[in-house]
């Protein structure tokens, strides 16, 4: 088994994207053995109403049995907007939705902002994981449009601080330029909540480098029940995260963690 917990379908406003459907996403998976993958549309980020977007997501995951098999929809949720409770709720009961992302940045509200706490219960109650982003793309090439700061790993433990008995997954990971937990205290409480970074930007190589932190200095730092496998495709070549947890040289057991098994457990997959 391999599970991607970071994919997308949907549109990126600011660059062009290829191969940001179900269809060539699929067509990606059989390429590398990938057997299952969390997907949620980048649409919800920029839409009024990111309902609209989970509706999409949902239509063309059901457009197919294959899709249906082997794509986990994560629902986009706007804690500012009227009636994201309504929102949750059809996504996980009437649309099969298996998770939730919330983008603070983006939908302007504060991490520990009351709506989001609220918005991270009603998922933990409802067994689903919250994923965050710290950033969508490399703020050097954004366009003067889009948002100008990242979030940071500090922001994550803030809200596992106030919602310790949810599961996250933090996508994007990169530990330099201040995305690091700056405290022990914060370093603590990411290595003692039930979350997975994703490994798309952590080197093969046991060294802090341009690519971000190596896959080994992350286990060293929250343990290797951490970590899991992410391409975040259509945005990053479908080739390069592959490369660099095949040249990772952990042992077997630690490897088959991230490959699946640190996804499972957040999942909730048998």
């Amino acid at each position: 088994m391999l599970i991607d917990i970071h994919a997308y379908v949907g549109h990126w406003p600011f660059r062009q994207l290829r191969g940001s459907t179900c269809a060539s996403l699929l067509e990606r998976m059989d390429s590398r053995g990938v057997t299952h993958s969390c997907v949620s549309n980048i649409n919800g980020i920029f839409y009024k109403n990111t309902q609209s977007a989970n509706e999409e997501l949902y239509d063309e995951i059901g457009s197919s049995p294959a899709f249906r098999d082997r794509m986990i929809p994560f629902a986009v949720i706007n804690p500012s907007y009227n009636g994201w409770q309504h929102d949750l709720e059809v996504c996980h009961e009437s649309m099969g939705m298996k998770g939730i992302k919330l983008y603070p940045r983006y939908h302007e509200y504060g991490i520990t902002d009351p709506r989001c706490i609220e918005a991270v219960k009603m998922a933990r109650d409802r067994k689903m994981p919250v994923a965050f982003s710290l950033r969508m793309i490399d703020l050097r090439q954004r366009s003067w449009m889009d948002v100008g700061t990242d979030m940071v790993l500090n922001d994550i433990a803030d809200i596992v601080r106030e919602v310790p008995d949810a599961a996250y997954m933090v996508l994007d990971t990169r530990i330099p330029e201040g995305t690091a937990a700056t405290t022990a205290e914060n370093t603590r409480i990411l290595r003692n909540a039930n979350l997975v970074f994703d490994s798309v930007r952590a080197s093969g190589v046991p060294v802090i480098g341009y690519n971000g932190a190596g896959i080994q200095d992350l286990i060293d730092t929250f343990g290797r029940d951490k970590l899991a496998f992410g391409t975040e495709t259509p945005f990053v070549d479908y080739v390069t995260p592959f490369l660099r947890l095949e040249v990772y040289p952990g042992d077997s057991a630690t490897k088959e963690l991230i490959w699946h098994g640190n996804a499972r457990r957040i999942l909730g997959m048998a």
